[in-house]
């Protein structure tokens, strides 16, 4: 699961409370925020790693360590864990979600983990677009105009035009596409367990990388292999506080409080690199989560109707 999915899934889970109480709400809204905080410590690592190993190499140590921990779902054995009736879909999404991180941790090699970040907080209105142009859903002309003003946010960041601006400052936005499209195979796949589809996205995205994994090896030292395990042990953290919260409380709530990973990678970029976001890139993921806020709020509504 990427941070894209995490962080804009809209279906209700099983367990989902219509109605939570305030003291359910409270813990849900403090995990959110921790669990920004928990994918900006990963993207940091594995931004501080790619200075000693290849991109590829990070990414497949994620995903190693991610496997990893999967298997205490495989307790009800094999062959349950990997029953599915979408085996096309189920392997095309694990190499989309594959090649979303890949292209992310690529992209944090390129440029700052907040600029990085808040580009692909446009991920929810690329798969509004998507379901629109695949699926045939609706989508209100409000949340086409929060969408434009939402990528108005990312041209501010990466500056086309500019002498600052490298065609490169873009892979973060290929990974929220790309994250996007892994939402959208998702939903083509109403019968299979969620548990299932972690499974499959763990084992694809492994096997995906280790048929890249000989082309860019490079011996870690000790020191890589701690960062590494560190990358990998809290983006599982992360997603598994996703599942928890998103399984009992609804999407549009948590929503706002999913931009305090935009704080988080921000105050982890100063401590561990020295780069504070640029006024450029404040005003960029001011504008995003504005917009992203709008259409939460805006989701909230109809669904009260």
């Amino acid at each position: 699961m990427t941070k894209s999915e995490v962080n804009t899934t809209n279906s209700v889970p099983i367990g989902y409370q219509s109605r939570p109480d305030a003291r359910a709400t409270l813990i849900g809204i403090g995990l959110i925020v921790l669990n920004g905080g928990m994918w900006a410590a990963s993207d940091t690592a594995a931004q501080l790693l790619t200075q000693t190993l290849p991109p590829i190499e990070v990414t497949w140590i994620r995903y190693l360590v991610h496997v990893i921990i999967l298997f205490p779902l495989l307790r009800g054995g094999i062959r349950g864990a990997f029953r599915t009736v979408h085996l096309p879909l189920q392997v095309m999404r694990g190499v989309f979600a594959a090649l979303s991180a890949i292209t992310f941790i690529i992209g944090l090699n390129i440029i700052p983990v907040a600029d990085a970040t808040s580009v692909t907080f446009v991920a929810p209105f690329v798969i509004m677009g998507l379901a629109f142009a695949l699926l045939n859903e609706h989508v209100e002309i409000r949340r086409w105009i929060a969408a434009a003003i939402g990528l108005s946010g990312v041209l501010i960041i990466v500056q086309p035009g500019s002498d600052a601006f490298k065609w490169t400052a873009l892979l973060p936005l290929l990974a929220a596409i790309l994250g996007a499209a892994a939402i959208i195979t998702t939903r083509l796949m109403p019968h299979d367990d969620s548990k299932v589809t972690m499974v499959y996205t763990g084992f694809v995205g492994l096997f995906v990388l280790s048929c890249l994994l000989p082309f860019y090896w490079i011996m870690p030292s000790a020191q890589d292999a701690l960062v590494g395990i560190a990358v990998g042990a809290f983006g599982a953290a992360a997603n598994a506080i996703s599942i928890i919260v998103y399984r009992r409380l609804p999407a549009s709530l948590l929503a706002p409080f999913s931009y305090s990973q935009l704080v988080w990678a921000s105050l982890f970029g100063f401590a561990v690199f020295g780069v504070w976001p640029t006024l450029a890139t404040l005003t960029g993921a001011l504008i995003i989560a504005g917009s992203g806020l709008y259409s939460a709020w805006r989701e909230r509504q109809i669904a009260s109707m």
